[in-house]
């Protein structure tokens, strides 16, 4: 059967739209998923709508951008004049994302959403940090999914027992009336049941009808028939300690077709979740011993001795860590999250100078991979003054790289605050919170740096939003004392840290900052001189140049 005829309906720097004619009465409308990158006129699912004779419309990002609300919107006038009067929406994962973004907006009826994201900002969602490298605030301002950007009829495809996943369901659920699906034990991966267009078709139908009783209905059906379905339940069988079980799951899905490959594939990640879930339960001996059977399978392979000797290190077996990831790079040396790992292994050990030797070798060979190379730089800032010089340039060059790296923008701002740059350090530490905030140790950074270079209001309100977040904080709460001393509250300062020091009595940073701060007149002086000349050229930093 000749494939319709496509054109290309709008095309920025962002996203492009593809318009596939079809006979369907309807129109179905697909967001691309993270991966997929325009190829002439091409978009995910095209095969599939050519198949079913549907007029579709696909948008494919030109880059891993969550379909930008200003490049949909400028596409919108165009899209709307080729829908036809009743569309579906289709998307899985970022695809997922511009479904629920979009759909509403571009007057499209119903939608689809297979493990989508409500958000990848930072501050919206810091649980989740799969896609925080990817988010640009200019572009995803007023990102989070919102109840005027849904489709009147709304399903969102999903696993209950993956976490991440099923939190974005939730929070899609919150914001307006989605009907959830549940999927489980499929994980991020659940848009394998809607793969093939006998599924395909029905589940398209039922959502142009509003009929999600139907669409459980189908997604169950399709459960129960796929050899994905059992091979992903032997999986999830023997990762709970089903091991017969999971044998009995494999022979059916080796029945129903599943290559020995792959299921040789699906015993490995099987023991690998074995391993975490042992972990996860405190069996930490338990968990090595799967670590280990996963590194003997056969025949040898270098993805999986990586996996196994990652695990090894979590449980705490650093030597084994380390003689896995040798064995590992020997077969796979361009790899660089071994050699990431060998430096980790290493350096669990107390082994500081192989660590930075591994490291050192790893950015070598592969000097264009970010995270390894952050890596790298703060083992050299951790060496001592003499090597930060090279850790900064280390971290600006992955920075020249990736800018948003927070682990090269915590890195830089480390650097330049040892050397008493603090208006550049406080600069490169807050765009380093924005990318890690989960991370007590760059807030902690920003905070100091803020009372560094003058700003003691703003670095006492930080302490505080610390200790809401991290109550236990010894260095938080000297912090703040310092900051209430540099706002002439001394005697609020001295309070504080009498309460720190009598509920952690065995704390010798808050015991050293509470006997300074008690200290008669006289033995203060060189303190308090110490914090005025570090106020003062802190001012004098941010003074206007004339």
């Amino acid at each position: 059967m000749p494939r319709p005829r496509r054109r290309i309906i709008y095309s920025d720097r962002e996203i492009l739209v593809v318009h596939q004619p079809g006979e369907s009465e309807h129109s179905l409308v697909t967001f691309s998923d993270l991966t997929t990158r325009p190829k002439r006129a091409a978009f995910w699912g095209d095969d599939a709508a050519a198949k079913l004779g549907l007029d579709a419309i696909g948008f494919v990002a030109r880059r891993e951008n969550w379909f930008p609300r200003a490049s949909v919107d400028a596409a919108a006038t165009a899209v709307r004049a080729a829908l036809k009067p009743r569309a579906v929406a289709y998307g899985y994962s970022m695809g997922g994302y511009g479904v629920l973004k979009h759909a509403g907006r571009l007057g499209i009826g119903s939608a689809i959403a297979v493990a989508p994201q409500v958000s990848i900002a930072p501050a919206e969602v810091p649980w989740d940090e799969r896609f925080h490298r990817f988010h640009r605030p200019p572009a995803h301002r007023g990102m989070r999914i919102e109840a005027g950007d849904l489709a009147p009829f709304t399903a969102v495809i999903a696993d209950p027992y993956d976490a991440a996943d099923w939190r974005h369901a939730r929070l899609a659920a919150q914001a307006g009336p989605v009907h959830l699906l549940r999927a489980p034990l499929s994980g991020h991966g659940a848009i394998w049941l809607l793969a093939g267009t006998e599924v395909l078709a029905p589940i398209l139908a039922a959502a142009l009808a509003g009929d999600a009783a139907a669409m459980r209905r189908l997604l169950r059906e399709r459960r129960a028939r796929s050899t994905h379905w059992f091979r992903l339940m032997g999986r999830a069988a023997f990762g709970r300690g089903h091991a017969s079980l999971a044998e009995a799951l494999w022979a059916r899905a080796a029945e129903l077709g599943v290559p020995p490959a792959v299921l040789r594939h699906e015993r490995a990640e099987a023991v690998a979740d074995r391993a975490l879930r042992l972990m996860t339960l405190g069996r930490r001996e338990e968990a090595a011993q799967a670590c280990r059977s996963l590194a003997a399978m056969e025949p040898p392979s270098a993805q999986r001795l990586g996996r196994a000797a990652h695990l090894m290190l979590a449980t705490g077996a650093a030597p084994e860590a380390e003689a896995t990831f040798h064995q590992a790079l020997a077969l796979r040396p361009e790899a660089a999250d071994l050699h990431l790992g060998l430096s980790l292994a290493l350096a669990s050990q107390g082994r500081a100078a192989d660590a930075l030797a591994a490291a050192a070798a790893g950015h070598t060979a592969l000097p264009q991979d970010t995270d390894l190379g952050a890596h790298y730089g703060h083992l050299l800032n951790a060496a001592g003054p003499a090597r930060q010089a090279d850790a900064e340039a280390v971290f600006r060059a992955v920075l020249a790289r990736d800018p948003r790296m927070g682990q090269a923008l915590f890195g830089l701002a480390s650097v330049l605050a040892a050397r008493a740059d603090h208006v550049p350090a406080l600069l490169f530490a807050t765009r380093a919170a924005q990318r890690l905030p989960g991370r007590g140790d760059v807030r902690l950074l920003q905070a100091r740096l803020c009372l560094a270079t003058g700003d003691a209001a703003r670095a006492e309100r930080r302490f505080r939003r610390i200790l809401r977040d991290m109550p236990g904080s010894a260095e938080a709460q000297v912090g703040l004392a310092d900051a209430l001393v540099a706002l002439d509250r001394r005697g609020e300062a001295l309070a504080l840290l009498r309460r720190a020091a009598t509920d952690r009595p065995g704390d010798g940073a808050l015991g050293d900052a509470l006997r300074r701060l008690a200290a008669p007149a006289r033995a203060r002086t060189g303190i308090m001189g110490r914090l005025r000349r570090l106020l003062t050229r802190g001012r004098t930093l941010t003074a206007p140049r004339g």
